[in-house]
């Protein structure tokens, strides 16, 4: 009868036959009788085309169902449902419209038409980021951030003139000048691995003659949860306020005692690491105590060796020394730093440039001719640091606090010394309180350097104005009084062999 109702695969074209043919075909395979025993061959290749589109269709219309759920499932963090561990991990939906411009080729048709996938999108997220959508296919990700400082300062002396242990005299006079003190662009991410990360920091500012400098540019590598070891250039490990950056300081610079004993960068291996619950310490050898930008030909065959660690009994004290948050409990950290540098001179008995920065209590450079005894120029000696730090902040009031204790020691140059060691000490007090909340706070601070050679002291009082309530833009105002400073610092405007008052006024914005 079957055969009666198709005789020929001419019939079978008419849609009514088809019907028919997949109706038979049901049955016959609901007996497990092939197509080809039913209908014949020809036949049964008619229904297995058929079947085949409709499985086509069948695949089309579920992947365009999925298309349509997804576009009306909500944006956002979702669970991932592709994954196949026993806690499914997240992914994050983000609505997406993109337009490119394309040229259409006559040599091509329609059909051939590929489309191309967006790999990576770029965000503001606390910086401008390039990130990946898939991070397991593409490990890579870049955060850019900068900021920068706009300063005004005055300088009004009261000594006309100031000789230093050498004998020599130099002219004191006024200063009154605009600086861009800090012009920073840093650049941070990951690549090839989760765990391999880098950061890259340039620095721009008048006081460079308006040349970028490459401040901080390391590799990290995460060994665990609790410990990083760093490979570049960055600050070495010592003196707390230092080590927390300028964007965070309560004046428009660091206190005179922090600048005058503080380290300085060098290139070396860092090891950074977590103990305790709120416990972090860093240790690192590296070329120099302060070889920023110096090339080896400069510097000794001598490492130096640091070490610096806190802990936040109370709970993470973050990185504000201002008490921003208006914290309801108290906050406060302890830690520690201390250094090593042994340091060396040339064969010819001069000594390199990266002592230049070392001073006696009263500004004479170490290096001087006749700094010590007449006509002797040092060259060897050893630095020996040790610094002490405590901050505490709650309810707006913050205290912040760090003592300095350093040895020179082993010192020798081209002739007898008067001594061949130094003990040089001195410390740092400053505290404040906002008035109004997120939006104005006021500082009072008190710095002082001493030593075998004389003593300097450093009393300053200043404000901080937050015009749209975020820390990430600051105004900042304060008076300085000098009397006789030790220090030689550009960039906090502190020249040594100041007498005076100091007025600065800094506009600082970050992104």
């Amino acid at each position: 009868m079957i055969n009666k109702l198709f005789p020929s695969r001419r019939a079978s074209s008419h849609p009514a036959s088809r019907t028919m043919l997949l109706c038979a075909a049901v049955i016959a395979l609901a007996w497990n009788v092939t197509p080809s025993r039913v209908f014949g061959q020809d036949t049964a290749n008619v229904l297995l085309d058929l079947q085949s589109q409709l499985d086509a269709q069948r695949a089309e219309i579920e992947e365009l169902q999925k298309r349509v759920e997804m576009a009306e499932s909500p944006l956002g963090l979702l669970a991932d449902a592709e994954s196949s561990g026993c806690t499914p991990g997240m992914i994050e939906r983000v609505a997406l419209v993109a337009e490119q411009q394309s040229e259409e080729s006559c040599d091509e048709s329609l059909e051939a038409t590929t489309f191309r996938t967006l790999d990576y999108y770029v965000d503001y997220d606390r910086g401008f980021v390039v990130r990946p959508f898939d991070h397991k296919k593409h490990p890579f990700d870049l955060r850019f951030n900068g900021w920068t400082q706009f300063r005004h300062h005055g300088f009004v002396t009261q000594s006309d003139s100031w000789t230093d242990n050498a004998g020599v005299n130099r002219i004191k006079s006024d200063r009154n000048a605009f600086d861009i003190e800090r012009a920073r662009l840093t650049m941070r991410g990951h690549v090839i691995d989760p765990r391999l990360s880098y950061f890259v920091q340039i620095d721009g500012d008048t006081d460079g003659s308006h040349m970028l400098d490459f401040f901080d540019y390391f590799w990290a590598w995460k060994a665990s949860d609790t410990f990083q070891i760093q490979m570049g250039k960055r600050k070495v490990s010592a003196s707390r306020q230092w080590l927390l950056g300028a964007r965070r300081t309560r004046f428009a610079d660091r206190p005179m005692a922090n600048d005058f004993f503080r380290p300085d960068r060098t290139v070396g291996l860092f090891g950074i690491g977590k103990f305790a619950e709120h416990g972090h310490y860093q240790v690192m050898v590296g070329n120099g105590y302060r070889t920023a930008s110096l090339p080896n030909s400069a510097t000794d065959n001598r490492f130096t060796f640091a070490a610096t660690s806190y802990i936040d009994p109370a709970g993470d004290f973050g990185s504000q020394i201002v008490d921003y948050e208006k914290t309801h409990t108290a906050l406060w950290r302890l830690g520690h730093s201390m250094v090593y540098s042994p340091q060396v001179g040339q064969q010819s008995g001069d000594p390199y440039d990266e002592t230049n920065f070392v001073r006696l209590s009263d500004g004479t450079r170490l290096t001087q001719v006749g700094a010590i005894s007449p006509g002797v120029t040092i060259s060897d000696f050893d630095i020996w640091f040790y610094g002490a730090d405590f901050a505490w902040k709650r309810r707006g009031w913050s205290l912040t606090s760090e003592m300095f204790l350093r040895w020179i020691t082993d010192m020798r140059g081209d002739g007898t010394l008067a001594k061949n060691q130094v003990f040089q000490h001195g410390c740092y007090v400053e505290g404040g309180k906002f008035l109004i909340d997120k939006q104005l706070d006021v500082n009072l601070r008190f710095s002082r350097v001493d030593g075998d050679y004389g003593a300097a002291n450093e009393y300053a009082v200043g404000m901080n104005w937050y015009p749209l309530s975020k820390p990430s833009l600051k105004v900042t105002f304060d008076v300085t009084q000098l009397d006789g400073s030790p220090l030689q610092n550009t960039t906090s405007d502190i020249l040594v062999g100041d007498e005076g008052t100091l007025f600065r006024t800094q506009f600082q914005a970050e992104f």
